[in-house]
């Protein structure tokens, strides 16, 4: 880690007259109170949680006539893990960017190594942010850019040879993408995604169980429209190949993957009221399998969106009930929202209401378990309230905090547990100090 840092600050320090270059960093410690976070309280009266983490990089930006070269060291850790008299450093330091760029010409290049993906609002590849830890990518990434009217970026990812075991739980093996961007007028743009998602498997029916590869794909269009105070922006994608997960089929005697059969719809819209308030709201769906269908066809299909790169937190509350680490494989989520931010001078503040819904049946387990009934549930799943203020002391330091609650139902606690009547809620404070340690030429 010292050797990494000291090399970046004399790399600045000798860059030539013809080159920019930048050096950049951020410390970013966070506190939160979690009391029935992403999952309802087990118990009533169960005290909260205090936790303290921190996030802090050191980024080096050279942008020469032919090439550009990014390396952004982090390190990770929670308050109290390593020990006063540090024997062993319990924190989680890494290489979190670590990437060189060929321009070929002035609209194609070539960018290889460690690095963020972030496209459209994130849903499907996002860099995470807010996770102290955040995201990125080893991968080859093509672009061809034409100022303010077309891009087309393709990323081509492989972690190990194709026909060998992949040990790293939760990436994938292989994964492509296509990425399109058009800006139709000053009003509309419209975007393409297409990307094959490649998972390390074994080979089906077969004793020795030799790695392979198992493929599900993701394509959709976003448009985005704007036009004086008012925006709308809409997501639909479809999700389909095969899923890692198998099931035995009694008439062949054979083992067969899930066929992935599932979308996602989402449309969001916003309107300036004044020069410092803005409303907005909008709705999403996120299919997801039924409880209550029990039809051989149905069973042998995985209904559920996984939004697989995305950056979750962002969306669906921010107490992270779904798709922020769970509810995979699970009955989908409706979620209709509406929200409220203010910013003027240095002051910020907002907040966002969610009612969430089910996309498909819950089990009635009671009923099932008592009567041999099959029945489904309530689809409502609960109402959360998230809100938020922050303060920009200085340029380059803001104060943030925020204070979120979950009402939950008796649906909600038959998929994730709890128990009826406990408060779930959650806050934290953060503080980003974000300094520009070189920048010119």
């Amino acid at each position: 880690m010292k050797k990494i840092i000291i090399l970046v600050i004399l790399l600045a320090s000798v860059v030539g007259m013809n080159a920019q270059f930048v050096l950049n960093g951020e410390y970013r410690p966070r506190t939160e109170f979690l009391h029935g976070y992403k999952a309802p309280m087990a118990n009533q009266g169960e005290m909260f949680n205090l936790a303290t983490t921190q996030r802090a990089r050191l980024g080096f930006f050279y942008d020469a006539s032919k090439y550009r070269i990014g390396v952004q060291v982090q390190d990770v850790r929670a308050w109290g893990a390593t020990k006063q008299l540090v024997v062993g450093d319990g924190a989680f330091t890494t290489l979190h960017q670590a990437w060189g760029e060929i321009l070929l010409n002035e609209n194609l290049s070539v960018k290889i190594g460690r690095q963020e993906l972030v496209y459209d609002d994130s849903r499907i590849l996002g860099n995470v942010g807010w996770a102290q830890q955040a995201r990125s990518h080893d991968l080859a990434l093509l672009k061809y850019e034409k100022k303010g009217d077309f891009k087309l970026h393709f990323g081509l990812a492989v972690n190990q040879v194709q026909t060998r075991a992949y040990p790293v739980v939760g990436n994938y093996k292989s994964m492509q993408f296509l990425w399109l961007h058009k800006k139709i007028n000053d009003d509309l743009q419209l975007s393409f995604l297409a990307l094959n998602n490649g998972v390390n498997d074994t080979t089906l029916n077969n004793k020795t169980g030799s790695p392979m590869t198992t493929y599900s794909q993701i394509i959709g269009l976003r448009p985005v429209y704007k036009s004086g105070k008012f925006s709308a922006a809409m997501n639909l994608y479809y999700q389909m190949g095969n899923d890692k997960n198998t099931y035995y089929d009694n008439s062949d005697k054979l083992n067969h993957h899930f066929k992935m059969n599932a979308y996602n719809f989402r449309i969001d819209l916003g309107y300036k009221l004044n020069d410092n308030l803005k409303l907005s709201l909008g709705y999403e769906k996120l299919s997801g399998n039924s409880q209550t269908d029990t039809t051989t066809a149905y069973s042998q299909v995985n209904h559920a969106f996984a939004p697989l790169y995305g950056t979750n937190h962002k969306f669906n509350g921010w107490m992270d009930y779904f798709y922020v680490g769970n509810h995979a494989n699970s009955v989908g989520l409706n979620d209709v929202f509406i929200g409220l931010g203010y910013n003027k001078n240095k002051f910020l503040a907002g907040g966002q209401f969610h009612y969430f819904t089910a996309a498909a049946e819950v089990l009635d387990a009671k009923e099932w378990s008592t009567n041999g009934n099959i029945k489904a549930l309530s689809s409502g799943l609960g109402y959360e309230l998230d809100t938020y203020v922050g303060y920009k002391y200085a340029k380059g330091v803001i104060f943030k905090a925020g204070v979120s609650a979950m009402f939950d139902s008796e649906t909600m606690r038959a998929l994730k547990g709890g128990a009826y009547g406990a408060s779930n809620y959650w806050g934290w404070m953060m503080i980003v100090i974000k300094p520009t340690f070189l920048n010119g030429k």
